[in-house]
């Protein structure tokens, strides 16, 4: 899939956008142009995990040789960040609630030469916040209306979506291709990074906001009377559907994981992938990363004892080489497991350890690890705000990273814990079963400890184990080495990806007749 690159200049790109010219020609080369689209996208934008991957999973996707454009949404007002993007001079207009909203395209770039286009308005984005609940249905869609406008602009082959704030770009595009001979080559592809928000929407305010709602679904009928699923929707539209782990691909086809949907995804199973994520290695790299007090490798672990005792001392605890430990970088809700922590933190006081919680989160859980600190001063820290330096500091100073999530569709704090040589404690779920291996003394194998019931009982015994090999210097020294040894790249994952492109654009398989959108 080797092709020549997307332009990188300013001049080139707002000629290559203005013309159509960003793809190659037919006949030059066989490597598509991906257009992909997220409300979030780092570093520009991040909330959570989406962020993460829309700002390194292209970059690994550019190195393979797939050419990729990232489009995304500015967030606030575009002075705030004065020469980082540069204007590209072309708007895009779409019709809009109360009528026409027209973004103006700006450009920045991540690495491996990947464009990034913000789509400006400052009617529906110019608040810095990448979500807002109450007009999130109509920033979105208007958003996604944008995006299938710049695909025949910029000459894209495939529509890359993530999560339903994209979805209404695929039942466009595909409603297009349907009833487009010009279209029909094009394809799209879904990934699903967290089934649990679904888009789930009012059947006169989605007319309302241009959406086809001729019938309902048999999910949204079953749940949500006269509303429409954005994401189910996005599902049946798609070319093909990815989620962020193998385990969790086969969790969501459950009723127990499927959050309404698992009848649905069972009968896209033949067009459903499960590729895991990666982690952004260079940028997430404890022997250069800027942020940290001292620096180490697998083969020289020095510095990771200084991170420790800075961390101690920073936040105020007891500075103990001796003692392990614990940190928990997370949003603070149930579905991260926190009320399991908050019910098992005298267990972790008696085992010895201490503890650091960083994130901000629901209103009762803050309350109660606030409480918590007050408690046991020198054991437990946590603080309530949203820091990536300092959790940047947790993963480096910690000896154990829990992570005892309900479900999990990937998790990318397990991730960067082993790529910083903090050992995961984990719940046996999604992408944390598919990324941490209990450690087996016997063998030498494994990276981490795991626990299958999700009770504070459980997720004590896996510390406690977990303590048991911290106090065995050369056992744990092992199992360290095997943590940061472990492979959280994109490398694999991205030519996975690579191909399900080449599926979808029948390179492999054989041209595909494109199917009717749903309803027709």
């Amino acid at each position: 899939m080797k092709g020549a690159a997307f332009p990188r200049t300013l001049s080139e790109i707002g000629y290559a956008v203005q013309t159509g010219l960003c793809s190659q020609r037919r006949g030059q080369s066989t490597s598509p142009l991906v257009l992909f689209a997220s409300v979030e996208v780092a570093p520009f934008s991040k909330v959570g995990g989406l962020g993460d991957v829309a700002g390194s999973l292209p970059v690994a996707l550019a190195g393979t040789g797939v050419k990729i454009v990232v489009v995304t949404p500015w967030h606030g007002e575009l002075d705030a960040r004065a020469g980082v993007v540069e204007r590209t001079g072309f708007s895009v207009t779409v019709p809009g609630l109360a009528g026409p909203e027209t973004f103006q395209v700006w450009r920045a770039e991540l690495g491996n030469g990947v464009p990034v286009l913000f789509l400006a308005n400052p009617n529906l984005f110019g608040a810095p916040f990448v979500y807002l609940e109450e007009r999130d249905r109509e920033r979105f869609t208007a958003f996604s209306r944008a995006v299938v406008e710049l695909m025949p602009v910029l000459s894209a082959d495939v529509l890359h979506a993530n999560d339903w704030h994209t979805c209404p770009a695929l039942i466009w595009h595909r409603q297009l291709r349907y009833r487009s001979r010009a279209l029909y080559r094009q394809r799209s592809v879904l990934t699903i990074h967290n089934l649990a928000h679904q888009g789930i929407t009012g059947a006169g305010y989605a007319r309302a906001l241009g959406l086809e709602v001729d019938e309902f679904l048999e999910e949204e009928r079953a749940r949500y009377p006269n509303t429409i699923n954005l994401l189910a929707r996005g599902i049946l539209a798609a070319d093909a559907i990815t989620t962020v782990s193998p385990r969790y691909a086969e969790e969501i086809q459950t009723p127990a994981f499927g959050e309404g949907l698992d009848r649905l995804l069972r009968q896209r199973s033949d067009r459903l992938f499960g590729i895991l994520n990666g982690i952004d290695t260079v940028w997430y790299n404890p022997a250069t990363d800027p942020a940290l007090p001292g620096h180490y490798s697998a083969d020289e672990r020095g510095g990771k004892a200084l991170c420790k005792a800075a961390l101690q001392r920073e936040l105020g605890l007891v500075e103990a080489a001796e003692r392990p430990l614990v940190g928990i970088v997370s949003r603070l809700d149930r579905q991260k497991g926190i009320d399991l922590v908050i019910a098992a933190v005298e267990g972790l006081i008696d085992l010895g350890v201490q503890l650091v919680v960083l994130g901000t989160g629901e209103a009762g859980l803050e309350k109660q690890l606030a409480e918590v600190s007050r408690r046991f001063p020198q054991a437990v820290a946590s603080v309530l705000r949203f820091d990536p330096l300092l959790a940047r500091r947790i993963y480096a100073g910690s000896d154990i990273f829990l992570m005892p999530s309900r479900f999990e569709p990937c998790g990318i704090g397990q991730l960067i814990a082993l790529r910083y040589g903090s050992v995961p404690v984990v719940y046996q779920t999604g992408g944390l079963a598919d990324t941490v291996q209990e450690w087996d003394p016997s063998t030498e194998t494994g990276n981490g400890f795991l626990f299958a019931d999700h009770t504070a009982e459980a997720l004590l015994a896996a510390v406690r184990r977990a303590v048991g090999v911290y106090r065995r210097l050369t056992e744990w020294e092992r199992l360290v080495a095997n943590a940061m040894r472990s492979d959280v790249s994109w490398a694999r994952s991205a030519l996975e990806y690579v191909r399900v492109y080449e599926v979808i654009l029948g390179m492999a398989t054989g041209e595909w007749a494109p199917s009717p959108p749903a309803g027709h």
